[in-house]
């Protein structure tokens, strides 16, 4: 019995003071009103994920994890999406590594007045561990992801934010 209640005791104190980090996410195209601000953190479960944007066009926008910090070049220097087990595109949450890139996070919708909020907790993802996503980019896609190969058909990348570690 004090086994159990020392390791429980453990995994609570270890995830009490768990990894943090956030990701500024701003416009990549002239004109565009896009920014807000995305928290991550470690939990027991996975990444736990909260965005909240503005000045996103309304409907479904494709929202992923990228392979690469950069904003530069609209977005593009990103890369691809953080696909470490080289797996087909789908959601993460529900398919799992094994069918599903390790930063499809699916879609994130905004409502008319261009705000948009989303919390998701990825599975087996976190700042530091096994499929480490600090450095990365989070990145808003012009359209709705819909789940087809290679990437989700999602468009143009509207906004990015690099991911930092805020504490550790």
């Amino acid at each position: 019995m004090k086994i159990i209640i020392a390791l429980t005791l453990s995994l609570v104190c270890s995830y009490a003071n768990a990894a943090t980090g956030s990701a500024r996410v701003t416009a990549t195209a002239a004109g565009s009103s896009v920014y807000g601000t995305v928290k991550l953190e470690d939990t027991a479960k996975g990444l736990k994920v909260t965005a909240e944007l503005s000045g996103v066009p309304a409907g479904d926008h494709g929202f992923h994890i990228h392979e690469f910090g950069s904003c530069e070049d609209s977005g593009k220097a990103a890369g691809a999406h953080y696909n470490p087990e080289k797996t087909p595109h789908g959601m993460i949450m529900k398919d799992g590594h094994k069918k599903a890139h390790a930063g499809d996070m699916g879609n994130i919708t905004a409502k008319d007045d261009g705000k948009a909020v989303l919390q998701v907790v990825i599975p087996g993802v976190s700042l530091h561990g096994k499929f480490p996503v600090a450095g990365r980019a989070i990145i808003l896609h012009e359209k709705a992801d819909d789940f087809g190969q290679p990437v989700g058909n999602a468009g143009a990348r509207i906004g990015c934010g690099t991911i930092v570690v805020t504490a550790d």
